[in-house]
């Protein structure tokens, strides 16, 4: 009886280091599975209805189409009776509506919130590894084999800064001081030494140029859809002095 006591106690020793071989091996393969996945996965971010501020410091060159007719002062003496069916240079000193196209880029600076839980299933394969483990006073070298199972759900909880140059464009109404001469067609007849002093409404058929100057300042947009892929591998994670978790991503590349 004597004999089997020690027999048991060593038996016991062994079932505890097999134990906490177990635990370091799968502690091992947890932390290369998220070495792996930190370098391999993509995080992909869709954003829609996403506010932002936008700042546009210079003015905007942009092409427009007249919306309403022009009125215009003629002050002239026909000494014909012609009929007249042409175009004439006016010279046009007016606060226009018009509408803009806007194409450009512009830097765009925002805060999204990523909260996604990243599924692992892996088996990570374990052939001929050798653990020194001291029993009893003697160094042993365990030989560890087989396959270990992983299947965890890792959650990612991150404020995400995007600073990125996004293009954008759309068409809006404006109103631009307009101070140029215009080309604008005249159809009508006149008599010969008529003066003619009247006020016309005539349409603008050539799209005019004009500088547009936007609010000074940040200007608020809602940027519809996105898609951004976030490297993880780019993240870079750290502590707040309040204690709060803190984040930042290089800019992604769409």
């Amino acid at each position: 009886m004597n004999q089997s006591f020690p027999q048991r106690q060593r038996g016991g020793i062994f079932f505890w280091l097999f134990l906490l071989l177990v635990l370091a091996v799968a502690a091992s393969g947890g932390a290369l599975v998220g070495y792996w996945v930190f370098q391999n996965v993509d995080a992909r971010l869709l954003l829609e209805d996403q506010p932002a501020d936008v700042t546009i410091p210079d003015p905007l060159s942009v092409t427009a189409d007249v919306l309403n007719n022009l009125d215009i002062s003629l002050d002239d003496t026909i000494s014909t009776r012609v009929p007249i069916d042409q175009e004439v240079t006016i010279p046009v000193d007016d606060t226009l509506n018009l509408l803009a196209d806007f194409d450009a880029i512009v830097p765009i600076s925002l805060d999204v919130k990523v909260e996604e839980t990243i599924p692992v299933d892996q088996t990570i394969t374990v052939d001929d590894a050798i653990i020194k483990a001291e029993v009893l006073g003697d160094t042993l070298e365990l030989p560890i084999r087989g396959e270990i199972p992983i299947k965890a759900d890792i959650p990612v909880r991150l404020d995400i800064p995007v600073n990125k140059d996004v293009r954008i464009k759309f068409s809006a109404p404006v109103q631009a001081r307009l101070k140029q001469a215009l080309t604008v067609p005249l159809k009508t007849t006149i008599d010969a030494d008529i003066p003619i002093k009247a006020d016309l409404s005539v349409p603008v058929k050539s799209a005019l140029k004009a500088n547009v100057d936007m609010p000074r300042g940040p200007t608020g947009i809602i940027i519809n859809y996105a898609d951004l892929k976030l490297p993880l591998r780019s993240l870079r994670l750290g502590l707040e002095d309040d204690g709060q978790a803190e984040s930042n991503v290089d800019a992604p590349t769409p």
